[in-house]
């Protein structure tokens, strides 16, 4: 397997109201899965500002950059892509949540934070794991090589 060097960069926000989150489920013909609002940071666009377009596409709702915490940092493999995938938390937003992509997904419902459905993405439902520990950084369904560490050399005090 031969992975891109470019890395993508991707955004999710964890949307937080009583101790539920917002969840969209995508269509069955994406997968039938829930996920958390976001997308793809375009060329152009900071993190913080693809994820303000993101939930204003997606949801309907205007965030502000104030009331965005970065929360979990993930870097991820997903087929032969490199993603790096920034989940930001957020209690304040204004405007009314609604579908605005019915094409690409069902429908927006709120779940307790603890309880996700169990078709979550598995990157998601891990991110929201590990925000609740509070640990911020991950990495997550790399596949190596076999031989990918025999050139490495070896940790200082071990042999």
């Amino acid at each position: 397997m031969k992975l891109n060097s470019i890395h993508t960069c991707t955004v999710s926000l964890i949307l937080e109201s009583n101790g539920k989150i917002l969840l969209l489920k995508r269509p069955r013909k994406k997968g039938g899965n829930y996920s958390l609002v976001g997308g793809r940071v375009e060329p152009t666009e900071s993190v913080t500002h693809a994820l303000i377009r993101e939930a204003y596409e997606e949801a309907g709702i205007i965030l502000q950059h104030e009331d965005l915490r970065m929360v979990h940092a993930m870097h991820r493999q997903k087929n032969d892509e490199s993603i790096i995938h920034f989940f930001f938390h957020a209690t304040r937003w204004s405007g009314t949540i609604l579908n605005k992509e019915p094409e690409k997904c069902d429908r927006l419902e709120w779940f307790e934070m603890n309880e996700l459905p169990v078709n979550t993405t598995s990157a998601v439902m891990l991110a929201v794991i590990l925000f609740q520990q509070g640990i911020t950084y991950s990495e997550f369904n790399w596949k190596y090589p076999e031989n990918v560490w025999s050139s490495a050399p070896p940790a200082k005090g071990l042999k």
